[in-house]
Order: C-alpha cells, then sequence, then structure tokens
C-alpha cells in the first residue's frame, strides 16, 4: 500500500514538473538572442562592411552556420578592424572575428574552446620588384605593410629573428593596407594567405608564420560564450569537415592561389604548350571519340584550369593510351608532360617515377560480385590489365587476393558472371552506368568504403608544373569536376537494338510462334480447300493487311506521340532557358544602378536619374518574368507578338540604360546613331524588340575586348506603303569575330564558337536563336557579316506599322479628365489587407499620395472583422491579398459578401496579388471580387482601378 502510494506521488511531482517546464521551454525558443557582431571589411574574410551591400565571405558564412545551432539573430555594427576590436573591448559589440590567440588578451575577450580556422601568414612582393627576392635579407630598407593585430607580432618576431631592418607600416583597417600595396607606397605586403584578393602583377615570396584564428566574446557575455563552446563542438560533431568545405571554397579568389611563385612563373615562361597524355576506354575521365579527338572530363579540365589562372595562350596537345603502363611510360621519357587519370596510391606512383597532384576526383569504389557475398568473394578478382589503377587498389586493400587478368572491364564482368573470378571493382563513377547494360544486370555491388582518388600525374623532377596545376586544381574546385564528369557518364551505357532483343526476348519469341503458327495454318488450309474457299482464304488475307496496316498506324500514332512528348519537354526547357538568358541583363542594369545610386545618395539629381534607369530596367525584367509565368507558352514554346505605340527613339535610349553598366565597366566606346529615323512614332512589340536588340548588344559587349568600339545605327528605309515602313538596326563590333563555320550555324540552339578565346566566357548557346525566332516572328529578318579577328556586324530589318497622328490624337485633355477623376477620390477611406509589412508600407504611402486615408489588416479574418465592426460607408473600397495567415482573400470577400447588412457586404473589393494567371483573376471574380490587381505594384493602374470603382 505504502508502495502504491509512493509511485503515485511521484507521477503528481513529475507530472507538476512537466506541466511548468515545457511553457518555459516553449517561451524561451520563441525569443532568440540579438547577437552584436563587430563586422570590419576584409577581403574573402568578411566582406559587405556597409548597410544595404551584399554580405559574403568566409566569417559571414560562419556565422550563420552557427545560428543553425544556437537560434542566433544578428546586428553587425560596423567600423574598421582597429574599431571594432575596442567595440568588442568595451562591451559595445558582443562578438569579432578572426582574432588569432594572444596571452595578453585573455583577460580582456572571450576565447571559446575552439578556432574557427587556421591562417598561414605570407610575404607578397610586386612582380616587378626585382630587389626583392626569397632571400629575406632583401628586405632590408624595404616597407613592410601589415594590419595592427596578432600579425604585427609575428613579423617583428620574423623580423628580430632574421636580423631584418625594414620599415614596418602598422594600418588599423584591410582596405588603407591593400591600396597603399596596390599603389606602390608599401614594398611588401604582410597578408594572410587566404584573407586578400588574388593581384595582378604581385608574386607570393614565402610564409614567416601561421596561427589558428577565434570567434572572440565581449568578456561581458559569458553566456554567449558557453553557447558558442556548444555550437562550435556540435559543428565539428556533425559536419567534422566544415572548415575545410570553408577554406575550398574561399581559397580559389585569394592572393594564396593567384600569385605565381618564381619556379611557377619560369615553367610559364619557358613554355607555350603543355601535352597530356589521356587513357582510352575509361569514361567519364578519358576517352578517344567517334572522330579520333579526346573526350571525357580531361578535355575540359586542363583548358579550364589554364583559363582559370589567366594562362589561356598555353596550347593543350592531348595523346590516348590503350594502356596505364604505356601513359605512365611516356611521362617517365618525357613525351608527355603530364598524364591522367592517375591514382592508385602515392607509393605506386612513387615507383613509376610520378608525381600525383591534388585530388581531381574522389571516387567511391564498388565491388562487384555474383551469387550473393561471402568471404570466397574476395579471394579472386578479375582485373582489367590496360588500367592499373584497379589493379594497385585491389592488392593494396586485397592482397591475399587471386589475380585473374582480362583484356577490358567488360572481360572482367563477364569472368564473375560465368564464375572464374570472386569479384571485380568498379569506378564509383562508372558502375551505375555500366552495370544498367542487360547483360550484367543480374550482378550485385556494394559500396568498399575505401576511397579513391583520381589525380593528374606529373614525372617526379617537375615540381614547377606540379605545383601550377595544383593551384589550378584549387581554383577550379571539385565540384566542377564532378558535374564536369557526369556529363561523360551517359556514353557508358548503350541501348541499341542486340540490349532490346535481350530484354524483350520473350516478346519477340511469341510474336515469331504467331506469325508462324498462322503461316502453317494458311497453308494447310490452301491444300485443302476450294477454288471457293481460296477467295475465302484470299479476303482473310487482305483482312489480315489491313490489320496489320493499322497496327502500323498505331505504333506511327504511338511514335508521333513520344515525339510530340519529348517536343513540349524541350519547348519548357528552351523556353527557361530563354528566359535565363534574357533576365541577366536587365539585372546587371538594376544592380549596378542601385550601388551608383547609393554611392551619390546625396546627389538628388544623380540618383533620380539612376532610379529613372532602374524604372525602364525594372520593367522589361518584369515583362520577362510575366512570361515566364505563362505556363501554356512554355508548353508550346511560342511567344506571342503584341505591337503597342512606343516612341522608337525612346526604345533605343531605354536599351542603352539597360546595358550602360556592361558598357561601362569595360570600358567600351558605344555610338548610337538615330538621325535617320523619319518616323519616329510606330507599333511594334517594345519588349521583343528590346529582346532582339540586347541580346546582339550583349554579345557585342561579351566578345569585345577593353576599350573596343560598339556601334548601334537605325535607318528608316523605304515605305512599302503609306501605313507601314521598314526599318534597319545594324550593331556593330570590332571584338574577336567568328569563323565562317561557326557564322552558318550562329542562330542554331545551343551553339558556341568552341575556341580558346570564348571557352571561358559563360552563356547559354541560345541568344542567337532567340533573336532569330523573334524577327521571323515579327516579319522581318537577320544577317550576319563577320570575319576572326575583325568583329562582326548583324543586321536586323523589320516592318512597323507608323502611327497616324489625326486618329491617335482625339484632343481631349486626358491629364484634365485623371486630375478630376483623382480630386474626386480624396478623403475617402481605404483598408488594406495585407500581412507582408514591406508590403502593407509600399500600398499605404501609395494611396496617401492620393489624398486617401489608409487603414490596415494583417490577415483576411483581421479585414472581416474590421468591416464588420466599423459603420457602413466608413471604408470606401477593400484592396484584399490572396495569400495570407488565418484565412486568405477568397475566404475574407466570401465572408463580407455574406454579410446581413447590405451597405457593409456591397462595398468593393479589389484583389492585390501575385498570382497573375487569368485563371487567378477569374477565381477573384467568382468570389465576389470587382477587379484584380498584380504585384508588383503599378501606381497607374492602382489609381485607374479606385477611379473606376469609387466614381
Amino acid at each position: 500500500m505504502q508502495k502504491n502510494k509512493a509511485i503515485a506521488a511521484f507521477i503528481i511531482i513529475l507530472t507538476i514538473i512537466m506541466t511548468f517546464a515545457v511553457p518555459i521551454r516553449g517561451a524561451a525558443q520563441e525569443q532568440p538572442k540579438t547577437i552584436r557582431v563587430g563586422y570590419y571589411e576584409n577581403e574573402v574574410f568578411q566582406e559587405g562592411a556597409k548597410d544595404g551591400i551584399v554580405k559574403s565571405g568566409y566569417a559571414y558564412e560562419y556565422y550563420l552556420k552557427l545560428s543553425e545551432y544556437t537560434g542566433w539573430e544578428y546586428e553587425y555594427v560596423y567600423g574598421s578592424f582597429g574599431e571594432v576590436y575596442n567595440m568588442l573591448l568595451d562591451g559595445e559589440v558582443d562578438v569579432v572575428a578572426g582574432l588569432a590567440y594572444k596571452e595578453e588578451r585573455k583577460e580582456l575577450i572571450g576565447y571559446p574552446d575552439l578556432p574557427m580556422g587556421s591562417e598561414t601568414y605570407n610575404f607578397v612582393k610586386h612582380e616587378t620588384d626585382t630587389d626583392i627576392t626569397a632571400d629575406p635579407q632583401t628586405f632590408n630598407g624595404k616597407k613592410i605593410g601589415v594590419l595592427d593585430s596578432a600579425m604585427l607580432d609575428t613579423l617583428r618576431e620574423y623580423l628580430d629573428s632574421h636580423a631584418i631592418k625594414a620599415e614596418v607600416m602598422a594600418f588599423s583597417d584591410y582596405e588603407e593596407l591593400f591600396s597603399e600595396f596596390d599603389s606602390k607606397n608599401v614594398d611588401i605586403l604582410a597578408a594572410e594567405g587566404d584573407g586578400a584578393y588574388g593581384r595582378d602583377h604581385a608574386e607570393v615570396l614565402f610564409p614567416f608564420g601561421d596561427s589558428n584564428y577565434y570567434l572572440c566574446v565581449s568578456r561581458y557575455r559569458s553566456d554567449i560564450l558557453s553557447e558558442l563552446d556548444t555550437a562550435q563542438n556540435m559543428l565539428a560533431a556533425d559536419e567534422p569537415d566544415y572548415l575545410n568545405y570553408l577554406n575550398h571554397k574561399y581559397f580559389p579568389v585569394s592572393v594564396s592561389s593567384r600569385a605565381f611563385s618564381a619556379a611557377e612563373k619560369e615553367w610559364i615562361d619557358t613554355h607555350s604548350e603543355i601535352r597530356i597524355g589521356y587513357l582510352e576506354n575509361c569514361l567519364p575521365y578519358s576517352d578517344t571519340g567517334k572522330s579520333g579527338s579526346v573526350t571525357g572530363l580531361i578535355k575540359d579540365l586542363i583548358p579550364e584550369i589554364f583559363n582559370d589562372l589567366g594562362l589561356n595562350k598555353i596550347n593543350v596537345t592531348y595523346t590516348g593510351y590503350k594502356n596505364y603502363d604505356d601513359m605512365i611510360a611516356a611521362v617517365q621519357t618525357d613525351m608527355i608532360d603530364a598524364a591522367f587519370p592517375v591514382g592508385g596510391g602515392l607509393y605506386y606512383s612513387e615507383e613509376n617515377g610520378i608525381y600525383q597532384s591534388s585530388s581531381v576526383i574522389s571516387t567511391t569504389t564498388e565491388l562487384v560480385y555474383n551469387n550473393g557475398y561471402d568471404n570466397d568473394t574476395v579471394r579472386s578478382f578479375a582485373v582489367n590489365r590496360n588500367n592499373t589503377i584497379q589493379y594497385y587498389y585491389i592488392i593494396t586493400n586485397y592482397p591475399d587476393a587471386k589475380i585473374i587478368s582480362c583484356d577490358s572491364i567488360e572481360e572482367c564482368l563477364e569472368a564473375v558472371l560465368s564464375g572464374k573470378a570472386g569479384a571485380t571493382t568498379l569506378d564509383g563513377m562508372r558502375a551505375t552506368d555500366i552495370l544498367k547494360n542487360s547483360r550484367f544486370r543480374n550482378l550485385s555491388h556494394r559500396n568498399i568504403s575505401r576511397n579513391d582518388d583520381r589525380c593528374i600525374g606529373v614525372k617526379i623532377g617537375n615540381e614547377e608544373l606540379l605545383k601550377l596545376i595544383n593551384r589550378g586544381i584549387a581554383v577550379v574546385g571539385s565540384e566542377y569536376a564532378n558535374n564536369r564528369a557526369y556529363r561523360y557518364t551517359d556514353e557508358l551505357y548503350n541501348y541499341g537494338l542486340t540490349e532490346a532483343l535481350r530484354d524483350n526476348a520473350a516478346v519477340f519469341i511469341a510474336i515469331a510462334g504467331v506469325i508462324t503458327g498462322l503461316v502453317m495454318f494458311l497453308l494447310v488450309r490452301d491444300i485443302k480447300r476450294s477454288r471457293k474457299e481460296l477467295a475465302i482464304i484470299e479476303k482473310s488475307r487482305l483482312e489480315l493487311e489491313q490489320a496489320n496496316k493499322e497496327l502500323d498506324e498505331n505504333k506511327d500514332a504511338l511514335s508521333d506521340a513520344l515525339s510530340a512528348a519529348e517536343h513540349a519537354n524541350r519547348a519548357k526547357t528552351v523556353f527557361l532557358n530563354n528566359m535565363s538568358h534574357d533576365i541577366r541583363t536587365p539585372m546587371n542594369a538594376i544592380i549596378g544602378f542601385t550601388a551608383l545610386a547609393d554611392s551619390h545618395i546625396d546627389n538628388k539629381e544623380k540618383v533620380r536619374d539612376y532610379l529613372g534607369k532602374i524604372s525602364v530596367s525594372s520593367q522589361h525584367l518584369l515583362s520577362l518574368i510575366n512570361d515566364v509565368l505563362d505556363m501554356s507558352r512554355i508548353e508550346s514554346g511560342k511567344v506571342l507578338i503584341n505591337a503597342s505605340e512606343a516612341h522608337l527613339t525612346d526604345v533605343i535610349n531605354d536599351i542603352c540604360t539597360i546595358v550602360h553598366a556592361n558598357i561601362s565597366s569595360k570600358q567600351l566606346n558605344f555610338n548610337i546613331d538615330t538621325n535617320d529615323i523619319i518616323h519616329d512614332d510606330i507599333f511594334v512589340d517594345k519588349l521583343r524588340l528590346q529582346q532582339v536588340l540586347l541580346n546582339i548588344l550583349s554579345n557585342a559587349v561579351k566578345f569585345t575586348p577593353t576599350g573596343g568600339m560598339i556601334s548601334l545605327k537605325v535607318i528608316e528605309k523605304q515605305l512599302t506603303d503609306n501605313k507601314t515602313a521598314w526599318f534597319e538596326f545594324r550593331i556593330k563590333d570590332n571584338g574577336i569575330g567568328m569563323s565562317e563555320e561557326f557564322r552558318n550555324m550562329i542562330f542554331d540552339a545551343f551553339t558556341r564558337e568552341q575556341t580558346s578565346t570564348v571557352s571561358g566566357i559563360q552563356g547559354t548557346g541560345l541568344g542567337m536563336a532567340i533573336t532569330k525566332k523573334i524577327v521571323d516572328m515579327m516579319g522581318g529578318t537577320i544577317s550576319v557579316n563577320s570575319e576572326e579577328g575583325s568583329g562582326s556586324e548583324f543586321i536586323v530589318y523589320l516592318p512597323c506599322r507608323i502611327v497616324d497622328k489625326v486618329s491617335e490624337d482625339d484632343g481631349t485633355d486626358k491629364n484634365k479628365g485623371d486630375t478630376v477623376s483623382i480630386h474626386d477620390i480624396k478623403g475617402k477611406t481605404v483598408l488594406i489587407a495585407e500581412d507582408n509589412e514591406l508590403n502593407q508600407m509600399i500600398a499605404k504611402a501609395i494611396l496617401e499620395e492620393m489624398g486617401l486615408t489608409v487603414d490596415i489588416a494583417e490577415n483576411g479574418e483581421s479585414a472581416v472583422r474590421k468591416i464588420t465592426e466599423a459603420d457602413a460607408g466608413h471604408y470606401s473600397i477593400v484592396l484584399m491579398d490572396i495569400q495570407m495567415p488565418v484565412i486568405d482573400g477568397y475566404e475574407a470577400a466570401r465572408r463580407i459578401r455574406s454579410l446581413k447588412d447590405e451597405g457593409k457586404a456591397d462595398i468593393p473589393i479589389v484583389a492585390v496579388t501575385a498570382n497573375a494567371f487569368e485563371k487567378d483573376k477569374k477565381l477573384a471574380l467568382s468570389v465576389g471580387m470587382n477587379g484584380h490587381l498584380a504585384k508588383p505594384y503599378d501606381i497607374g493602374q492602382i489609381r485607374k482601378t479606385l477611379i473606376e470603382l469609387l466614381i
């Protein structure tokens, strides 16, 4: 009895604890801490130290990662490094990133248990300064710039230990330090290897120290330090390679990765060509294609490495080898400079006299076997004698296994199938596609936990080239290699007639049996029956032929249906790619002019001009987005031409505004000639005309070197009648031009010139195909004149109907009518139902500018309540968002329309939403709304709608 009472008491106490504990915990979770971050500008490490500037960098990404564990929200406090450090000491900020450990700081600031990274300190000199070398004694009498931080102490210790008398210039701000070095007021830069961007004409000499650096906490915030320790420990457990990930992500653009050593520069100066050997039958890494040229990852990787390093003048040649050992021998005898892929471990590479580069791709290995896995499975392996990498891997990981040599990987798999070998191995990137082939589908495979790297091999002694290749691999990044490799895996699986017969053998045998039986039946009947019966047989034969014909027709119909489905899918893909191509140009103008407006915020005239240009680009971007949203156009691959009245000179000026940022960034000379326009007011699809000219101009900017020339000339040609004129648009540049072969197919989709000059320029190869299609739809023509090295000229002919001034101007004063209408709605009260605070502010400002009184409802339920509680007639109209919490705009409209008070139920309601499909407009009207306005807000359309519904 006493025992039962004790248990009951325990349960009651536990219930009370749970009842009070859970809400307190929940309340704490609902109010995350706001952490004040001392944020200073430091290239690569931490960028965007101003309000309104996009933030990025190693430290910024680390802050966000920590918030996943702490729930912290951040308030950024800006200043120089010295300023934010002093703020940390005074408790004005909570955390500052990138501080090295110093004993004297230990009592002033809080250090967490784990660092946020480690850094090497490097000496960097100007490439042209031949007086300074890797000999530290050449530093005597020179000016050395350094940040006033822990690195300053390390520098002074190094100089004292080497008896170097140099002038040390300490800077409290990174921007000033880099500026002084770039302007050559500082001879030597002491910098973190990953804390500054790569600089042209700069050379890394050698490191002089290293240090861990920490995310340090104000001594007044011990609570934050405890949470930080917990978060860092959890991050280290969940993602042990996270700091390496950050290093790999941000290292490629740093000074360490972009400044060549003296040895590397010597190799560059003495070589105009690099000879690459590759292993055949080794896709996705390398192979010789049907045309006899190289294919696979190696084809793209080497040019990408040298282009990213700015060495695009280095010519790349390829030689294929059927056998791995032959390829390695070619490296040893200097027949080639480097080989790919190389693997199997460092020991065997050393035995072969070659260095292995950094890993290009780290891949898993699949163990392939038949009839179940046990200990006997790995007693014997089938090995491709032409790919010694496989042999090295197997003898390293299965030293006691028996090796059975085969001539190809297919023979290895056949040996496993037949039982001659217990297993073989496949590269993880090759396994899935190779095993798709029907003859190997019965084989099983499992992942071996030990990965194998695929590297580039260089002869021992050629360290300069090895360093250069390793630098390039780091700059390109592993993601590039992985993405490129996957493009070539499809070639490992060929589904042909033989595969189809094997997969569907039963079906084919059944069909053959049916046909054979039918033929035999007809032959027997032919023998036994008379002529009359033969006539019946003939009729049957004809019927059979008809049935076969219908079967063929059904097959054709199915084939057509498949083609139609594939066409629809391609149309969707092409359309979306088109939009991606076209959206970039106005986005660049918007971003560029926004930055200019911010930098000239006190100059109202410039800001007004920039805002006008942003508005033009925004309208163009909005038009393109509206096309993307029209899914019916995606399905058909068509865009309709909608001609409206336009002022041609204004259209040209708008285009110039959009491309201005790109032209200015490359310091191009841009000439516009519209003197030959006679009829400026025309009917034309303004969006499509802009799209055509912008596509051509964008390519001209892209393929014209800095300081080059681009011109746009518009000429009005003859009138075909009194209403239509032909306009000639000539866009000319003195860029790189194009070959005759490419000129003949420039208007085909997905075509780009495959030359070393343009291979580093991004693009989908869709721009000119889009342009040609639009010009054709507008009833015009497009042609191009171009030669390699001499630039290009595109000529577009378009017919445009001329505006009849008499018929278009009815003599009425439209502005006067608008003024009267606006005056009539002043003082009325508008209820805005909108859950987004920013949209609330914008809508309220627009309506108050019109003289209206504005009330806000944060959701649909609040809107219904405000209408219900207010007197009839208090609100003149409701502007209703659709997607809102609690209840949406549609349901809110239904409830208002169902109110018993007709004065309230009949209030005008207008949907204001980003749902701009025609079906959305119909749905809004079906629930009782009076109109539909699409976001973003169009002030003119809002004014027009209000006048129509309130007057």
